[in-house]
Protein backbone atom coordinates (compact mmCIF):
# COMPACT_ATOMS: atom_id res chain seq x y z
CA UNK A 1 0.00 0.00 0.00
CA UNK A 2 1.33 3.39 -0.86
CA UNK A 3 2.08 5.30 1.88
CA UNK A 4 0.30 8.89 1.94
CA UNK A 5 3.16 11.97 2.17
CA UNK A 6 1.91 14.67 4.29
CA UNK A 7 2.51 18.43 3.85
CA UNK A 8 5.89 19.80 4.92
CA UNK A 9 5.79 22.57 7.42
CA UNK A 10 8.22 24.83 7.76
CA UNK A 11 7.98 26.03 11.58
CA UNK A 12 8.64 29.55 12.24
CA UNK A 13 10.41 29.00 8.69
CA UNK A 14 13.55 26.93 8.30
CA UNK A 15 14.52 28.27 11.64
CA UNK A 16 18.03 25.96 12.34
CA UNK A 17 19.76 28.14 9.70
CA UNK A 18 17.83 31.22 9.58
CA UNK A 19 16.39 34.01 12.12
CA UNK A 20 12.74 32.58 12.99
CA UNK A 21 9.71 34.14 11.86
CA UNK A 22 11.69 35.92 9.15
CA UNK A 23 11.74 36.66 5.70
CA UNK A 24 15.36 35.30 5.26
CA UNK A 25 14.04 32.09 7.58
CA UNK A 26 10.97 31.63 4.83
CA UNK A 27 12.85 31.66 1.97
CA UNK A 28 15.10 29.33 3.25
CA UNK A 29 12.56 26.71 4.12
CA UNK A 30 11.11 27.25 0.62
CA UNK A 31 14.27 26.22 -1.23
CA UNK A 32 14.55 23.13 1.51
CA UNK A 33 11.36 22.10 -0.40
CA UNK A 34 8.73 22.85 2.36
CA UNK A 35 4.94 23.09 1.56
CA UNK A 36 4.09 25.54 3.52
CA UNK A 37 5.64 27.83 6.43
CA UNK A 38 4.21 28.53 10.22
CA UNK A 39 4.30 32.07 11.17
CA UNK A 40 3.13 33.40 14.81
CA UNK A 41 1.30 37.02 14.75
CA UNK A 42 0.11 39.94 16.46
CA UNK A 43 -1.57 43.01 15.84
CA UNK A 44 0.19 46.48 16.39
CA UNK A 45 -0.94 49.68 17.95
CA UNK A 46 -1.11 51.19 14.49
CA UNK A 47 -3.18 48.13 12.87
CA UNK A 48 -0.77 46.20 11.53
CA UNK A 49 -0.11 42.41 11.46
CA UNK A 50 3.73 41.29 12.13
CA UNK A 51 5.44 38.22 12.45
CA UNK A 52 6.83 37.42 15.62
CA UNK A 53 6.52 34.84 18.61
CA UNK A 54 6.91 36.30 21.57
CA UNK A 55 4.78 39.47 22.93
CA UNK A 56 7.73 41.45 23.06
CA UNK A 57 10.88 41.56 21.30
CA UNK A 58 13.79 40.69 24.27
CA UNK A 59 14.19 37.25 23.00
CA UNK A 60 15.10 37.65 19.44
CA UNK A 61 15.75 41.50 18.86
CA UNK A 62 18.80 43.32 19.81
CA UNK A 63 16.03 45.96 21.92
CA UNK A 64 13.03 45.14 24.35
CA UNK A 65 9.85 46.41 23.27
CA UNK A 66 6.02 45.06 23.05
CA UNK A 67 4.61 44.20 20.40
CA UNK A 68 1.21 44.94 20.60
CA UNK A 69 1.67 48.48 22.05
CA UNK A 70 4.47 49.41 19.95
CA UNK A 71 4.04 51.05 15.91
CA UNK A 72 4.87 49.13 13.23
CA UNK A 73 7.83 51.58 12.65
CA UNK A 74 9.08 51.19 15.73
CA UNK A 75 9.06 47.72 15.50
CA UNK A 76 10.84 47.68 11.91
CA UNK A 77 13.69 49.53 14.18
CA UNK A 78 14.44 46.12 15.85
CA UNK A 79 16.82 44.06 14.53
CA UNK A 80 16.07 40.53 14.85
CA UNK A 81 18.55 38.86 12.63
CA UNK A 82 21.79 39.82 14.35
CA UNK A 83 21.61 37.25 17.30
CA UNK A 84 21.64 34.33 14.31
CA UNK A 85 24.71 35.80 12.83
CA UNK A 86 26.48 38.80 11.66
CA UNK A 87 25.30 37.83 8.25
CA UNK A 88 21.68 38.25 9.25
CA UNK A 89 22.49 41.67 11.00
CA UNK A 90 19.20 43.95 9.88
CA UNK A 91 16.73 41.83 9.39
CA UNK A 92 12.92 43.23 10.64
CA UNK A 93 10.26 41.86 11.62
CA UNK A 94 8.25 41.13 8.68
CA UNK A 95 4.55 42.19 8.22
CA UNK A 96 2.17 39.78 7.18
CA UNK A 97 1.96 41.49 3.59
CA UNK A 98 5.82 40.84 3.10
CA UNK A 99 5.05 37.16 4.41
CA UNK A 100 2.59 36.64 1.93
CA UNK A 101 4.63 38.06 -0.75
CA UNK A 102 7.55 35.56 -0.56
CA UNK A 103 5.23 32.09 -0.59
CA UNK A 104 5.28 30.74 -4.03
CA UNK A 105 2.32 29.35 -5.83
CA UNK A 106 1.10 26.22 -4.84
CA UNK A 107 2.59 26.89 -1.25
CA UNK A 108 1.08 27.95 1.52
CA UNK A 109 1.07 29.11 5.35
CA UNK A 110 -0.08 27.77 8.79
CA UNK A 111 -1.20 31.71 10.09
CA UNK A 112 -0.71 30.97 13.80
CA UNK A 113 -2.32 33.59 15.30
CA UNK A 114 -1.02 34.92 18.86
CA UNK A 115 -3.12 37.99 19.45
CA UNK A 116 -6.40 36.90 21.23
CA UNK A 117 -8.03 40.15 20.32
CA UNK A 118 -11.27 39.77 17.65
CA UNK A 119 -9.67 43.18 16.30
CA UNK A 120 -6.66 40.91 14.94
CA UNK A 121 -9.46 38.80 12.61
CA UNK A 122 -11.19 41.99 11.45
CA UNK A 123 -7.56 43.04 9.87
CA UNK A 124 -6.46 40.04 8.72
CA UNK A 125 -9.44 39.92 6.86
CA UNK A 126 -8.82 42.91 5.15
CA UNK A 127 -5.44 41.62 3.77
CA UNK A 128 -6.57 38.04 3.30
CA UNK A 129 -9.53 39.40 1.15
CA UNK A 130 -7.22 41.87 -0.62
CA UNK A 131 -4.80 39.40 -1.81
CA UNK A 132 -7.20 37.03 -2.97
CA UNK A 133 -5.38 33.94 -1.87
CA UNK A 134 -6.26 30.76 -2.64
CA UNK A 135 -8.75 29.51 0.36
CA UNK A 136 -6.02 26.13 0.24
CA UNK A 137 -3.04 27.75 0.75
CA UNK A 138 -4.03 29.23 4.52
CA UNK A 139 -4.42 27.50 7.68
CA UNK A 140 -5.52 29.01 10.69
CA UNK A 141 -4.19 27.74 13.54
CA UNK A 142 -3.95 29.01 17.73
CA UNK A 143 -3.81 27.73 21.10
CA UNK A 144 -7.32 30.33 21.56
CA UNK A 145 -10.31 28.61 21.64
CA UNK A 146 -12.01 31.16 20.92
CA UNK A 147 -10.05 32.89 18.48
CA UNK A 148 -10.58 29.82 16.97
CA UNK A 149 -14.11 29.48 17.43
CA UNK A 150 -14.44 33.63 15.62
CA UNK A 151 -12.17 32.74 12.86
CA UNK A 152 -14.52 29.78 11.66
CA UNK A 153 -16.94 32.93 11.40
CA UNK A 154 -14.75 35.21 9.70
CA UNK A 155 -13.14 32.97 7.65
CA UNK A 156 -15.45 29.76 7.11
CA UNK A 157 -13.34 29.31 3.72
CA UNK A 158 -10.04 28.81 5.50
CA UNK A 159 -9.36 25.73 7.44
CA UNK A 160 -9.06 26.00 11.38
CA UNK A 161 -6.76 24.20 13.69
CA UNK A 162 -6.44 23.83 17.14
CA UNK A 163 -3.21 23.46 18.46
CA UNK A 164 -2.27 21.16 21.43
CA UNK A 165 0.78 21.77 23.70
CA UNK A 166 3.81 19.73 25.19
CA UNK A 167 1.63 19.76 28.54
CA UNK A 168 -0.84 17.05 27.05
CA UNK A 169 1.80 14.92 27.25
CA UNK A 170 4.27 15.78 29.91
CA UNK A 171 3.83 16.27 33.49
CA UNK A 172 0.72 14.37 35.15
CA UNK A 173 -1.15 13.55 32.31
CA UNK A 174 -1.66 9.65 31.33
CA UNK A 175 -1.54 9.07 27.70
CA UNK A 176 -5.46 8.03 27.90
CA UNK A 177 -6.16 10.71 29.59
CA UNK A 178 -4.72 13.14 27.04
CA UNK A 179 -6.69 11.65 24.67
CA UNK A 180 -10.17 11.94 26.09
CA UNK A 181 -9.31 15.55 26.98
CA UNK A 182 -8.01 16.39 23.06
CA UNK A 183 -11.41 14.82 22.35
CA UNK A 184 -13.56 16.74 25.03
CA UNK A 185 -11.77 20.34 23.96
CA UNK A 186 -12.50 19.36 20.12
CA UNK A 187 -16.17 18.19 20.93
CA UNK A 188 -16.82 22.24 21.86
CA UNK A 189 -15.55 23.33 18.58
CA UNK A 190 -16.46 23.84 14.99
CA UNK A 191 -12.89 23.14 13.51
CA UNK A 192 -11.40 21.51 10.91
CA UNK A 193 -8.54 19.72 12.62
CA UNK A 194 -5.69 19.73 15.39
CA UNK A 195 -2.13 20.37 15.45
CA UNK A 196 -0.37 18.06 18.19
CA UNK A 197 2.71 18.06 20.05
CA UNK A 198 4.50 14.80 18.42
CA UNK A 199 5.15 12.92 21.74
CA UNK A 200 4.20 9.50 22.88
CA UNK A 201 0.88 9.78 23.11
CA UNK A 202 0.50 10.03 19.53
CA UNK A 203 -0.16 6.54 17.92
CA UNK A 204 -1.96 5.42 15.14
CA UNK A 205 -5.35 4.26 17.30
CA UNK A 206 -5.85 8.07 17.79
CA UNK A 207 -4.63 9.10 14.30
CA UNK A 208 -7.27 6.78 12.95
CA UNK A 209 -10.07 8.04 15.71
CA UNK A 210 -9.34 11.81 15.14
CA UNK A 211 -9.82 10.98 11.70
CA UNK A 212 -12.92 9.08 11.53
CA UNK A 213 -14.06 12.63 13.31
CA UNK A 214 -12.79 14.05 9.64
CA UNK A 215 -10.27 16.09 11.82
CA UNK A 216 -6.70 16.89 9.77
CA UNK A 217 -4.04 15.37 11.83
CA UNK A 218 -0.72 17.86 12.03
CA UNK A 219 2.06 17.15 14.16
CA UNK A 220 5.24 19.78 15.23
CA UNK A 221 8.18 19.43 17.08
CA UNK A 222 9.59 16.67 14.75
CA UNK A 223 13.21 16.89 14.32
CA UNK A 224 14.22 13.24 13.74
CA UNK A 225 14.09 11.09 10.90
CA UNK A 226 12.59 7.99 12.80
CA UNK A 227 9.69 9.91 14.21
CA UNK A 228 9.01 11.87 10.86
CA UNK A 229 9.02 7.80 9.64
CA UNK A 230 6.46 6.94 12.19
CA UNK A 231 3.97 9.39 11.90
CA UNK A 232 3.20 9.23 8.25
CA UNK A 233 3.19 4.92 8.97
CA UNK A 234 0.26 6.65 11.19
CA UNK A 235 -1.18 8.49 8.42
CA UNK A 236 -0.56 12.07 9.54
CA UNK A 237 -1.27 14.56 7.62
CA UNK A 238 1.45 17.49 8.17
CA UNK A 239 4.43 17.33 9.96
CA UNK A 240 5.97 20.66 11.02
CA UNK A 241 9.61 20.80 11.59
CA UNK A 242 11.99 23.15 11.93
CA UNK A 243 14.82 21.50 9.48
CA UNK A 244 12.19 20.57 6.39
CA UNK A 245 15.10 19.37 4.11
CA UNK A 246 16.17 16.67 6.73
CA UNK A 247 12.36 15.82 6.82
CA UNK A 248 11.67 15.80 2.89
CA UNK A 249 14.70 13.24 2.92
CA UNK A 250 13.85 11.16 5.99
CA UNK A 251 10.13 10.62 4.25
CA UNK A 252 11.56 9.47 1.03
CA UNK A 253 13.65 6.79 2.10
CA UNK A 254 10.14 5.33 3.27
CA UNK A 255 9.50 2.46 0.78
Amino acid sequence: MKVKTPIIVAHRGASYKAPENTIPAFKVAFDEQADFIEGDFWLTADNEIVCIHDSNTSRVGNKNIKVTISTLDELKKVDVGIRKGNQFAGTTIPTLQEVLEVIPEQKGLHLEIKDNRENFLIRLKEILNGNNIHKNRIRIISFHRNIIRTAKKYFPEFKAYLIFGWYFSKGNYFKSLSKKLIMKKLSTLNCDGVVLFADSYIDEEFISKLKAENYDVCTYNVENESKAQKLVSYGVDSITTNSPLMIRNAISKIK
